[in-house]
């Protein structure tokens, strides 16, 4: 009778211990090198969530999208979070963020060679979006900036990647194309000969005041402050015990702070 009730109580005690090691989480994000590689486990981001889920004793599942069914996948609650993304005003409404799991500028990249010469470059730097008006810009669908340009009043050519963009920049079929530095430089370096890649340049001034990258869950996800909290706790730790500097310097990132 002893041992029946023993086992009962100790069943009673591991059960919920168990169901939390069990715990699965969906983060929905798209091939973004050198943050989430064709090869997605062997990426910097998922990686770094599989530390940070071990820290926290639950699973990811990163399942990869288009960028716009990441964020439409967050807000029909299919997915817990997506990655990597930014603040903007209209987000902010509808979605919580995580600490910053990466920093990185995002600016216009521009392509000069002798032929685009014989016509006029774009300028170094701008003052608001507003002066691009009369340049030829791209971007990608889904993107944080498109609101963003909306309000400025810029026409501008979207497409479905960062490989599209600057095939468009190098063909001069486009003047400015917006990247996230880091992504951009990786990209062109991927894409194109040194005789090539050579002739990209980037604006003088960011797109925006911090180049700051989180994950984005819905406030509407069930008890999703919890959630982040954790997160944010394993993350800190992930940090502060150098395996963060690790992964970044395995995927040849430079840590900003």
């Amino acid at each position: 009778m002893f041992y029946r009730l023993a086992v009962a109580v100790l069943s009673f005690l591991i059960l919920p211990l168990i169901a939390r090691a069990e715990e699965t989480l969906v983060i929905a994000t798209n091939i973004y090198p050198p943050y989430v590689n064709e090869d997605v486990e062997n990426s910097f981001l998922p990686e770094l969530f599989a530390e940070i889920g071990t820290e926290m004793g639950v699973t990811f599942e990163i399942r990869i999208l288009p960028w716009r069914r990441c964020e439409q996948s967050v807000s029909d609650l299919e997915a817990w979070g997506a990655i990597p993304y930014t603040h903007t005003e209209e987000r902010d409404l509808k979605y919580l963020f995580s600490d910053t799991l990466y920093v990185s500028d995002s600016k216009f990249f521009a392509y000069s060679d002798l032929l685009k010469e014989s016509f006029s470059l774009p300028p170094k730097t701008f003052q608001t979006f507003a002066d691009l008006q009369s340049w030829n810009i791209g971007g990608i669908q889904g993107y944080y900036y498109e609101e963003i340009f909306a309000e400025a009043g810029l026409t501008v050519d979207y497409v479905r990647s960062e490989s599209q963009g600057f095939e468009l920049l190098a063909a001069n079929r486009i003047d400015l194309f917006p990247a996230s530095v880091t992504v951009g430089w990786h990209t062109i370096r991927s894409m194109f000969p040194p005789e090539i890649a050579n002739n990209f340049y980037t604006l003088d001034k960011p797109l925006s005041d911090g180049g700051t990258l989180h994950l984005m869950t819905s406030k509407d996800y069930p008890n999703t402050d919890i959630l982040l909290k954790r997160f944010n706790t394993a993350m800190a730790k992930i940090k502060s015990s150098g395996t963060y500097a690790q992964l970044a310097e395995k995927h040849g990132l430079v840590l900003r702070y």
